[in-house]
């Protein structure tokens, strides 16, 4: 799969612990309308979406946070790849933390 970008704070310790967050993310596309979240917290909009998981597919997390996000039913058939997102940033503790986003 293609990487899209990969966003990168060097906010973090470089010898520091590594961890990793796999996360499903998706564009929603409904009658030519983009639907996106909005954290009035800090006042930006992303791409509903969220983690993984441990006893879930991809599919099945994009699913159930479009859900839980926007109240949207997603069609599992028609998800499709589109490319993956990388966010490298620092963790509470300034370690290192690598975020995937990946498609359904």
């Amino acid at each position: 799969m293609r990487t899209l970008f990969v966003f990168d704070y060097k906010d973090y310790k470089e010898d520091g612990t590594v961890g990793t967050r796999p996360s499903a993310r998706g564009i929603i596309v409904r009658d030519g309308r983009i639907a996106m979240v909005h954290s009035r917290k800090y006042d930006y909009y992303a791409f509903s979406g969220g983690g993984i998981d441990r006893d879930e597919s991809g599919k099945d997390a994009l699913i159930r946070e479009v859900r839980e996000e926007t109240g949207l039913e997603v069609i599992p058939d028609s998800i499709k790849e589109y490319g993956l997102i990388v966010r490298k940033e620092a963790a509470g503790t300034k370690e290192k933390r690598q975020l995937t986003s990946y498609p359904g």
